[in-house]
């Protein structure tokens, strides 16, 4: 018999054949199967044909499907029954794959599947209709039918429990998933009506079968404290204890830099080093330090923590840091991918305290240009531990206090005021895409009650640190793109063509012009498009879609570029406490360091850097919507008191069925019905996106200034519903 792993080869050698033919013997000899073996994959050659996956031509030779193709990848489903794929390996960089209800085969949001892929043609009218004359354009569209369900998603799911005479269920909280799961009265487990449990799947969905599962865990009732943070990390599948024996592995680890630990490293504590971070950081694993050559250059210092030292390969530390892949910060609390006495403690570049780091050394020249830059394991006294405030007061406001209180370092730190408006201007000037979308910040009283959701604070001390951070990400991925080993990068993939496309017209419909040079759009082109929203209300709006229009930033073994930062390599290097692919930088860095670097141990990276990266890119984006959760939930329990009131807010979204407001008094948005639109009868303008009242002609558009009534704060469904009362302008 095949074993599973034999038949994940063998579709993946299929996926990978890009419409060629092959042969039984072709799999032999990628397989190295004996006799008995031989017959299980023609067994499954023949299953495989059966379900049309493969063309048999004649005895032993097979051929893909000719006008469809075949890929692999992950579904997403959504709470209509429909889903979109994302294509996985060789055509990662290409559009999501339509799935219709009726294609799904059982298939459910987050498992891998074997897609057939077709194209249909669509046919977009554009302005208004002339009878069979009138404007319009074809254009493709790929859709799938789902042929194998490779690999499950999570086996268990979040959802509320009803009871009912015949058969309970349970309604999934994660709305992607659409089937309610049926669950038999003895798996139960004594869940009562309306509660929140965990469920693991025992029978998946079928074409004419609902899926069933058991109760493995009741959270509680909606509303009980904390049970929001419990529904999350059950959702997200975030692990929140550490192993048994990973503290144990705890027990060795100094609180204290021992002699043994610094012998043989460069002595960097007598630099005028600091940390900058917000005023609730915990961990500080970076710290900078710059001061003028002779020549006039700036010679930059990024200090940062040597966790690699203390997480090594193998351990159940590294083991349990690798399953987290990332830290996960909500408002009020985190997740940490490493425990506390590491994060907080011996990894933590705390004020006055030796820390062993791991160093970049830049010399820049006064246009922002690297002319020399070198590596070194060292140990550093943080000299300050500055917040981003501190250091704004100090260099945008002249604050007296403050300036007082550092006066030996504030030489230093107008330096690097200077010198980040000057890598600044270089990366601009290479066509870099600011993507500083403004962020919210929940703030809490002394009970843990939000009190506030506002804009958070951009100042001069953040650009300062995002620019040194950039820099030195940079030139660590020059180094180990030079060095010719294994190498993980963090890449950003130019935009699919269609979706840039898209955008462009329906910005052109508003009035904005995305020009691109040539056939692709170059990142300056979207510079360039970006600096049109500036101080405009709509812009925030614009920008988000224009990065919808983007791929996703992601983790790879190969080195495809930075679009965005319109770089030619880039990687993650500066925060290796919060970022398991830091961790593994540093350790490749060090290795492409040594003299004589281990061909058995670069062989091994280079096997694992693909999983690596995969798995890491997979936890960011996960913790990426655990984070996000969490954060609305916050927003609907800081406005549910709120029903009732109006507010004056900002229209920045519209569609047929309504549009998006922000409001001007909290950093919060919400959804306006079109339904609640009855002082007047408003048309939906599809090409400006905008509805118009027929007799008072009053137009809604993005960017209008309106007064709005909070109707209702759902909080399973996370959602603000409001309805109009005024359009100011």
């Amino acid at each position: 018999m095949l074993t599973p792993d034999q038949k994940q080869a063998v579709l993946g050698f299929i996926t990978s054949l890009e419409g060629r033919s092959f042969t039984l013997r072709d799999l032999v000899r990628r397989l190295d199967l004996d006799s008995d073996e031989r017959r299980s994959l023609q067994r499954f050659l023949d299953e495989l044909d059966s379900q049309e996956v493969i063309h048999r031509i004649r005895r032993g030779h097979y051929s893909l499907p000719q006008r469809d193709r075949i890929v692999s990848g992950t579904l997403t489903g959504h709470r209509d029954g429909y889903g979109f794929v994302t294509p996985e390996g060789a055509g990662a960089a290409g559009p999501d794959i339509f799935i219709p209800a009726r294609n799904m085969e059982g298939a459910m949001h987050g498992d891998r599947v074997l897609v057939r892929v077709a194209r249909r043609k669509v046919i977009q009218h554009r302005g208004r209709p002339r009878g069979r004359h009138s404007p319009q354009t074809e254009r493709e569209r790929l859709e799938g039918t789902i042929l194998r369900i490779l690999e499950r998603g999570s086996p268990t799911i979040v959802g509320r429990y009803y009871e009912h005479p015949r058969f309970p269920f349970v309604v999934p909280l994660e709305s992607r998933v659409a089937q309610d799961i049926l669950i038999p009265y003895h798996q139960a487990r004594g869940a009562r009506n309306g509660q929140i449990v965990v469920v693991e799947l025992t029978d998946y969905p079928g074409r004419y079968q609902s899926p069933h599962g058991r109760i493995l865990e009741i959270l509680g009732y909606p509303g009980d404290p904390a049970i929001e943070y419990r529904i999350v990390e059950r959702k997200y599948a975030l692990p929140v204890e550490f192993s048994a024996e990973t503290l144990r592995e705890l027990e060795a680890i100094p609180d204290q830099v021992r002699p043994e630990d610094a012998a043989g490293r460069e002595d960097f504590r007598e630099e005028a080093a600091v940390t900058i971070d917000g005023e609730d950081a915990r961990d500080f694993d970076d710290a900078v330090s710059l001061r003028r050559l002779p020549s006039g250059n700036y010679l930059l210092g990024v200090h940062i923590a040597d966790v690699s030292h203390y997480v090594r390969e193998d351990t159940a530390l590294d083991r349990d840091a690798y399953l987290r892949g990332t830290s996960v910060y909500f408002p009020d609390r985190a997740i940490p991918m490493l425990p506390p006495k590491l994060s907080s403690g011996i990894c933590s570049l705390k004020p006055g305290e030796d820390r062993l780091v791991f160093s970049v050394l830049m010399e820049i020249d006064g246009r922002g240009n690297p002319v020399a830059s070198r590596f070194a394991q060292g140990i550093l006294r943080s000299r300050a531990r500055m917040t981003y405030t501190s250091v704004a007061r100090i260099l945008e406001q002249g604050d007296p206090e403050e300036t007082r209180k550092y006066a030996d370092l504030v030489p230093m730190f107008r330096d690097m005021g200077e010198l980040c408006r000057i890598l600044s201007q270089r990366r601009y000037r290479r066509g870099a895409v600011d993507f500083d979308l403004p962020e919210a910040e929940i703030r809490f009283d002394d009970k843990g009650k939000v009190i506030a959701v506002v804009q958070a604070e951009r100042n001069l001390a953040h650009r300062i640190i995002e620019e040194f951070m950039l820099l030195a990400n940079e030139t660590v991925a020059g180094r180990l793109s030079l060095s010719g080993g294994p190498a993980l990068y963090r890449v950003h993939e130019k935009p699919d063509p269609q979706k840039v496309q898209d955008f462009a017209d329906f910005v052109l419909a508003l009035g904005y012009r995305l020009e691109c040079r040539g056939e692709e759009c170059r990142p300056r082109d979207f510079q360039n498009f970006v600096r049109q929203l500036e101080n405009k209300p709509e812009g925030r709006f614009l920008a988000y879609l224009m990065l919808r229009s983007f791929m996703q930033a992601r983790y790879c073994e190969h080195n495809l570029g930075h679009f965005g930062l319109a770089a030619k390599e880039y990687t993650h290097f500066t925060s290796p406490i919060r970022r398991y692919p830091d961790l593994v930088v540093h350790r490749l860095l060090k290795e492409c360091l040594r003299s004589e670097p281990s061909p058995v141990w670069r062989e091994r990276m280079t096997e694992r850097l693909p999983e690596i990266a995969a798995h890491t890119s997979e936890r960011e984006r996960n913790a990426d919507e655990a984070e996000r959760e969490i954060e609305n939930i916050r927003k609907i329990q800081f406005m549910s008191d709120k029903v009732g009131d109006e507010f004056e807010a900002i229209v920045f979204s519209v569609v047929k069925h309504g549009f998006q407001v922000e409001l001007l008094e909290h950093f919060v948005e919400g959804f306006v019905p079109a339904v609640t639109l009855i002082d007047d009868n408003y048309i939906y303008k599809e090409k400006t996106h905008s509805f118009v009242g027929e007799r008072r002609r009053r137009h809604i558009k993005l960017g209008s200034k309106v007064r709005v009534r909070l109707d209702s704060a759902d909080r399973e469904s996370c959602r603000l519903s409001f309805s109009l009362l005024e359009v100011i302008q």
